[in-house]
């Protein structure tokens, strides 16, 4: 019995013009997904890329209180090299960096660097905040509830420090390719 075509069956289209409207039709989809993918957000400066914040201008510091001083006006900060510790009482990896931090701050605070701590934990928790401060040996600034900057950065995890140049913008997380040493020691000097 010999073998039949289906007489239901459409036969390939194999002109040219259908194979172009295909492959433009695939190349139009293949840009409309890498703008979207690669589309810098808006306000973001060139260069930012993953959660990295190097370049971005420091927003105010608002909270909703300071432990170990008062709150620092812009004035104050305004041509200081800052060091931005974002915490809270029950991160254990905000713990592990702790002794890192209290380092660097008798290492660099003498030598001009400003410390400010930052935390969302609100008046509620103080005495938490305030207990995880002495377990440290941290002496420096924090600043509580303090969700306005941290929000306006997009912070969603913890610890988050940055190194800010005297042109209140960040230059060094934790995306640098450089030491904090090396960023701290470079800012200092100029």
């Amino acid at each position: 019995m010999p073998i039949t075509e289906d007489p239901t069956s459409v036969p390939p289209t194999t002109s040219r013009g259908s194979f172009l409207i295909m492959a433009m039709a695939a190349v139009a989809l293949a840009a409309m997904i890498l703008s979207t993918f690669f589309r810098q957000p808006e306000g973001v400066p060139h260069g930012f890329q993953g959660d990295s914040r190097i370049g971005l201008k420091l927003p105010p510091l608002k909270a909703q209180g300071w432990l170990n001083g008062v709150a620092p006006t812009a004035d104050e900060l305004s041509g200081e090299v800052l060091l931005i510790n974002i915490w809270a009482f029950w991160c254990r990896p905000c713990r592990a960096l702790s002794p890192e931090l209290v380092r660097l701050h008798n290492e660099y605070a003498s030598r001009g660097v400003r410390f400010i701590g930052l935390t969302r934990m609100d008046s509620s928790t103080l005495e938490n905040s305030r207990q995880f401060l002495k377990d440290e040996g941290i002496t420096w600034l924090q600043g509580y509830g303090a969700d306005a900057p941290l929000q306006a950065l997009q912070v969603d995890a913890i610890p988050e420090v940055w190194v800010v140049g005297r042109d209140g913008r960040i230059a060094w997380d934790p995306t640098s390719r450089e030491s904090i040493r090396k960023v701290l020691d470079r800012l200092l000097a100029e």
